[in-house]
């Protein structure tokens, strides 16, 4: 379908110029990993080839790269794959400095407005790597990394995950005493701690022990569409009075799409439609983008194809960001709260916990 019958050519107009306008972040993209497994199978300037493009016309400031470890390489090559990653990341930034920088502290940030290049803000999707070797992330640190979850959706030596996205129960189990101590480590040196796929129990407890505002990278609403991994109305409310942000994730299951019979208007209404709620529910200032697009990564992965594999993605790529933001003002979103989602408040977010 032509996405002018169902996005008025003005709304596009508007959106493009708050884009240019306006800091533009997604907070949460496997890119670390995705290009470690590219170059692993032979190819080369994987972010110049695949992403940059569609980086600079959503008009892009910050991508928060995650570093993702498989389970199968656990726990035995988890800190090297870790290492693996980050040093593949870092060599494709070196090769377009001309573009891209990365981002360590609240300077950086600064710079992002003057120098014209997108930044990359590094952290951990889980800190397996580490088993409860608390001083390790002394190393992540030196590294770059400024942030962590203490795990993904599975379990170990920190915390539980919240388990598979289609898993009836929330598993149950809270923080261990090296994870409390990790929380503490990350607090104390200016690195953000992240609550996307922690279970219900270690939401809580985190909630319980932070001292600084903490995010759910990519996490939508529960009440749109049930899922362990997207967050309860109590626990978006926890997560506005600690002065933090969630990130919209855009993969279908977790949007409330079935992508394999939906349009692209479905997708895009979809993704909408949780905003909405999550601004309705905690104001515009707690909600951001944290897209969590899966498909590319998925098959840049050795294994791909895995069978019975069905695209998430409810985003075709960074380009449809400023679809996205059309269809938000043309269903009735102010241009102040779409400011605000599009990437102002995460960017003050790590403005106001990033080391000077």
């Amino acid at each position: 379908m032509d996405k002018k019958r169902y996005i008025a050519e003005k709304y596009i107009e508007e959106a493009k110029q708050l884009h240019k306008e306006n800091m533009v972040v997604d907070a949460h993209l496997d890119l670390a990993a995705e290009i470690f497994y590219r170059r692993l199978g032979g190819e080369k300037d994987i972010i110049k080839n695949r992403f940059l493009d569609n980086w600079k016309y959503a008009g892009l400031n910050l991508i928060v790269s995650s570093v993702f470890v498989e389970s199968q390489l656990l726990p035995s090559m988890g800190l090297l794959n870790t290492m693996d990653q980050i040093a593949a990341l870092y060599e494709e930034i070196d090769a377009l400095d001309d573009e891209l920088m990365i981002v360590k502290s609240k300077e950086d940030l600064r710079k992002l407005k003057t120098a014209h290049k997108i930044g990359i803000l590094l952290y951990m999707e889980g800190l397996d790597c580490i088993g409860d070797h608390v001083s390790l992330l002394r190393a992540l640190y030196e590294m770059g990394v400024r942030g962590a979850s203490l795990t993904w959706s599975r379990q170990n030596m920190l915390a539980t995950g919240s388990g598979g996205s289609r898993d009836k129960e929330n598993p149950k189990g809270g923080l261990t005493k090296a994870g409390r101590e990790v929380i503490r480590y990350m607090e104390d040196h200016h690195m953000f701690v992240d609550v996307s796929h922690i279970n219900d129990d270690g939401f809580y407890e985190i909630a319980e022990c932070a001292t600084r505002p903490f995010i759910a990278s990519h996490s939508n609403a529960r009440t749109v569409q049930y899922a362990h991994r997207n967050l309860g109305d109590d626990q978006m409310e926890i997560l506005k009075n600690a002065g933090g942000i969630m990130g919209l994730n855009a993969a279908g299951c977790f949007v409330g799409v079935k992508n394999e019979t939906a349009t692209e208007e479905d997708c895009l209404n979809g993704l909408c439609r949780q905003v909405e709620y999550e601004v309705g529910k905690i104001g515009s200032e707690h909600v951001g983008f944290g897209f969590d697009l899966c498909d590319s990564y998925y098959r840049a992965l050795p294994s791909f194809p895995v069978k019975n594999y069905v695209e998430e993605d409810c985003l075709t790529s960074y380009a449809q960001m400023i679809e996205l933001t059309a269809l938000l003002l043309q269903r009735g979103m102010s241009k102040d709260d779409v400011v605000n989602v599009i990437g102002g408040n995460f960017y003050r977010y790590f403005m106001d916990i990033l080391p000077e």
